[in-house]
């Protein structure tokens, strides 16, 4: 990767891009009706407490450096320093069996060239309940051979994208052939900005399964000359994990990743596959909530609260209100935040991995 200039001129050059004004408004009497859409609001009640935590952990932390907060450790890269946080986590990994996967990929009369919804019901009805029991079948027994053929022998990649053809990525089916892939390959994703687009990434949270355990790693950005090193560490994970599992990473983080390196002078390619696990979770529970938020989904589909949680939206307050006073409190909650979003994320695929929720 390529910097573009000295880390003292790079710090200047973000400092004066940081816009002092918020980037959501605060909803008067957390009024559902008054929070709109076109823009990130945050309901009074949880600004009160955001700022309450603030507070307290600014008056705990006082006088302390990042390294003495955080059981971390600084880490040098080709393009300089940055502090990873390591957290192994308790999140029970499953092992999916493939053939059992690929068993119920092929209930699915649909993914036969020629048959959609009105006649797989049809199908069904007269007996044919797998795509195995259409090879004898006079109109569709070449298509079906392919289907057998093409989830029997294919690789994973190969499935799930057969699979996104006949339907789409946040399909139930689309993310249990996911499963079919190695744990290793597995990288989970999520960032923490200034802000929106052009503006730079404060902590970098990724996650891998390493010996049947999840261990979330987070690079933190104490200082803007930091932001480069820390990306390099994160795209190094992104090459060599070819899945990612994110929220709405399709459309901001990895879209953000690729615009944080273009500004380096370098360029990141897309991942190989994709596990955007909003749309999934839409498609599951988003007709039964007020908003797809993931600190929702969790609440619904896990039955986990963050009962001290920082909005998202106010990361870049938080973020300013350390780089100004030198204090490392306002850290600790955008960290946690972090690392609850990442664990969520693993948590949030190894369950639809068990069917429709």
């Amino acid at each position: 990767m390529i910097s573009n200039s000295p880390y003292d001129a790079v710090s200047r050059q973000w400092r004066s891009k940081i816009d002092e004004s918020q980037d959501f408004r605060v909803v008067r009497t957390d009024s559902v009706f008054m929070a709109g859409f076109s823009r990130p609001s945050v309901f009074e009640s949880e600004y009160r407490k955001a700022h309450d935590l603030k507070t307290a952990f600014m008056k705990k932390h006082e006088g302390m450096a990042v390294e003495e907060v955080f059981h971390g450790r600084s880490i040098y890269t080709p393009e300089g320093e940055c502090f990873e946080i390591t957290t192994p986590t308790d999140i029970r990994v499953p092992r999916p069996e493939p053939e059992l996967i690929k068993h119920r990929i092929l209930e699915d009369l649909t993914l036969v060239r020629g048959i959609g919804p009105v006649t797989a019901a049809e199908l069904r009805r007269k007996g044919h309940r797998t795509v195995e029991d259409l090879v004898i079948h006079r109109r569709f027994h070449d298509g079906a051979k392919e289907c057998i053929n093409r989830v029997l022998d294919g690789k994973p990649g190969e499935i799930v994208s057969f699979i996104e053809r006949r339907h789409s990525p946040s399909h139930p089916l689309a993310i249990l052939a996911s499963g079919l892939f190695e744990h290793d390959t597995y990288l989970f994703l999520d960032l923490e900005t200034m802000g929106f687009f052009s503006r730079p990434v404060i902590l970098f949270g990724i996650a891998s399964i390493e010996d049947e355990r999840v261990v979330v790693r987070q690079f933190l950005v104490r200082g803007m000359e930091e932001e480069l090193p820390a990306l390099y560490q994160t795209l190094r994970y992104l090459q060599e994990k070819p899945v990612v599992v994110s929220y709405n990473g399709k459309t901001f983080d990895i879209p953000y990743l690729i615009s944080r390196s273009a500004f380096y002078g370098d360029m990141m390619e897309k991942p190989c596959h994709h596990i955007d696990l909003l749309h999934a979770s839409r498609r599951s529970a988003g007709h039964q909530l007020q908003d797809c938020r993931l600190a929702t989904i969790e609440q619904h589909l896990l039955g986990t609260s963050r009962p001290h949680d920082l909005p998202g939206s106010m990361v870049p307050e938080f973020y300013e209100t350390y780089l100004q006073s030198g204090n490392p409190g306002p850290l600790v909650p955008i960290v946690e935040h972090n690392l609850e979003d990442v664990a969520s994320l693993a948590k949030l695929l190894f369950l639809f991995f068990e069917g429709p929720t």
